[in-house]
C-alpha cells in the first residue's frame, strides 16, 4: 500500500527489498530455513493491518519474544561463518550496476546495513564506512509522494545515520521505537522518549532544537489526525 510512514521500513518498498535479500536467487546466498526470517525484526504493521494484528505487536509478550528470541536467533545466524559479511559484499557487488537508474542496489545495501544494526550483527570497519559513503548517494525526499517511492524519506536517513553513529556489535539497534525526525536519535541515546509533535501526532523529537531546525520540511505534513487528504507519505 505504499508507505504509511516517514521512517525505515515504513512502507512497501522497504520491507519489499527485505524479503527480496532473504529470496536466495538475488544474492546468490543460501540462507536455507530458518525459523525466523529477516523481515519478523522489521514487521512495521502498516495502517490497513487489522486492529486484532497491530495489537499482537503491542503486548508484552510480543516485545519480549522479539528482543529475547527473535533478534538473538538472527543475530547467530547473521554472525555464523560471516554470512552478514558475505551478504553486504554480495550487495555490494551489484551497485555498479549501469542501468540501475533508481539505486535499488545500493538501497539493498543500506537496507542489509540496517538489518545488521538492528539484530547487533558484526559488521567490519570497512562495511560501516561504506554505509556511511552510500548515504548521500541515495535520494531522499521529505514530502508526500503519490508515485516514486524510492530511497529515504528524511526521518528515515537521520534514524539510519544515528544507528550507524551508535552501533555496536551484539547490540540490538531498534527501528521501531519513536526516533527524533531530525536527528534520528532514540530513547537509548538521550535517556528518555522522544516528544511527539502536539499538532499531527506522528514526528516525534528529542528536544525543541530538533524540531525547531526540521519546522520548514515538516510543516507541509504537520496535519492533525484524520485531516490528511493523502494515505502515502
Amino acid at each position: 500500500m505504499g508507505r504509511w510512514g516517514w521512517r525505515l521500513f515504513e512502507g512497501d518498498q522497504d520491507l519489499d527489498v527485505v524479503l527480496s535479500i532473504s529470496d536466495d536467487d538475488t544474492l546468490g546466498i543460501t540462507t536455507g530455513q530458518w525459523e525466523y526470517s529477516l523481515s519478523a525484526m522489521v514487521h512495521q504493521s502498516d495502517m490497513l493491518a487489522p486492529p486484532e494484528a497491530a495489537a499482537v505487536y503491542r503486548t508484552a509478550e510480543y516485545a519480549h519474544q522479539l528482543a529475547n528470541v527473535i533478534v538473538p536467533y538472527i543475530r547467530q545466524k547473521l554472525d555464523t561463518n560471516n554470512l552478514g559479511e558475505r551478504m553486504f559484499a554480495a550487495c555490494r557487488a551489484k551497485e555498479s550496476d549501469p542501468d540501475d537508474l533508481f539505486q535499488e542496489a545500493k538501497y539493498r545495501t543500506i537496507m542489509i546495513g540496517a538489518l545488521m544494526m538492528r539484530a547487533g550483527a558484526r559488521i567490519n570497519a570497512a562495511d560501516l564506512q561504506h554505509l556511511r559513503d552510500l548515504v548521500p548517494q541515495i535520494n531522499c525526499t521529505s514530502r508526500r509522494t503519490l508515485f516514486d517511492d524510492h530511497g529515504f524519506r528524511s526521518p528515515g536517513r537521520a534514524q539510519f545515520l544515528a544507528a550507524l553513529d551508535h552501533y555496536q556489535p551484539g547490540v540490538a539497534r531498534s527501528f521501531q521505537e519513536p526516533s527524533c525526525f531530525k536527528c534520528g536519535k532514540i530513547e537509548e541515546d538521550i535517556g528518555r522518549k522522544p516528544l511527539q509533535c502536539k499538532k499531527c501526532k506522528v514526528a516525534t523529537y528529542c528536544g525543541k532544537d530538533c524540531q525547531r531546525d526540521q519546522w520548514r520540511e515538516h510543516r507541509v505534513s504537520c496535519v492533525p489526525p484524520g485531516h490528511s487528504r493523502v494515505l502515502n507519505v
